[in-house]
């Protein structure tokens, strides 16, 4: 306890005194996160060189897109070799880009990044996201759908499939360098190890374990809805992100997270706050590869 409050103590008086030992505990070649807390400069004026030369979506095209339900891609084998935690990383890592909106506001007359997560799901540069990160929203009076790997905003030139119900999406993008797509998996099992690297709440490079917790069939207006419950972290900006099994492989994406409430113990000091209810669990909804492969016609390799 008196170390914790000692070294919040150096961040808040002087930062400059709690990053020499950080950095110095790395490992080789492990990035240092910068936590996102106001739209990027450069990419808000890389994205908008890129609307000026007619290089982008818009709204009204990924809408129509949208619609499309299948597409042939040529996609990587499953992996079969089990990797260390660390190896797990470097794969989502590198598989890993951000995807979303970068959109004129009807609250202001700025221009932002509405950035979710998606990873790289063929060599040629296709990715896979959810569904509801392509849907634009209605804050947005005019909207073009971008894809960032690392401090790179690439455009998205086509909308291959998607699928609401099960939340998946499909993008082909122009200019990835950085290529690294994940096979897919859906040979997965309750208990079987599950990681997942995503921004949560623009905590960048946030990577997690856990387990597959169970699969569900639910409904949400009127619609089916199968889903896998891990319980790796995620949080909102986390969707289309993958989730990972121990070979490397993707078995899902990030679809929703649903926290559950409950009664508080009614003891005098809650009572006088006003707190009726606590979280009771946290269920982290992915949607399943099989989501992904049902975007993909019969006879793709």
């Amino acid at each position: 306890m008196n170390r914790l409050v000692f070294l919040l103590g150096l961040m808040v008086g002087g930062a400059v005194w709690c990053c020499a030992p950080v950095a110095t505990a790395q490992g080789n070649h492990v990035p240092m996160a910068t936590d996102r807390t106001v739209d990027e400069p450069e990419l808000l004026k890389a994205a908008a060189a890129l609307r000026d030369a007619k290089a982008l979506l818009t709204i009204e095209r990924v809408q129509s897109q949208l619609g499309r339900q299948t597409c042939v891609l040529k996609l990587p084998k499953p992996e079969t070799k089990a990797l260390t935690g660390r190896q797990i990383w470097e794969r989502a890592r590198r598989a890993y880009v951000r995807v979303g909106w970068f959109y004129l506001c009807r609250k202001c007359n700025d221009w932002h990044l509405d950035l979710a997560g998606g990873f790289y799901l063929t060599t040629d540069g296709v990715v896979a996201t959810a569904h509801h990160v392509a849907q634009p929203t209605k804050d947005m009076r005019e909207g073009y759908l971008v894809v960032v790997e690392g401090g790179r905003i690439l455009p998205v030139t086509e909308v291959l499939a998607g699928n609401d119900s099960g939340d998946t999406c499909l993008l082909r993008t122009r200019g990835a360098m950085q290529v690294r797509p994940l096979p897919l998996n859906t040979n997965v099992y309750p208990g079987d190890a599950a990681w997942c690297y995503s921004d949560p709440l623009d905590h960048a490079s946030y990577f997690s374990a856990g387990v597959v917790n169970r699969f569900l069939v639910t409904t949400n207006h009127g619609q089916r809805l199968t889903r896998i419950d891990v319980s790796t972290d995620w949080a909102p900006g986390s969707s289309g992100s993958a989730v990972l099994d121990e070979c490397g492989n993707a078995i899902g994406l990030v679809s929703e997270i649903e926290v559950e409430t409950g009664p508080l113990e009614t003891d005098d000091r809650r009572r006088r706050r006003g707190r009726r209810e606590e979280p009771l669990i946290t269920l982290h909804h992915a949607a399943r590869a099989a989501e992904i492969l049902a975007l993909i016609k019969p006879g793709a390799e």
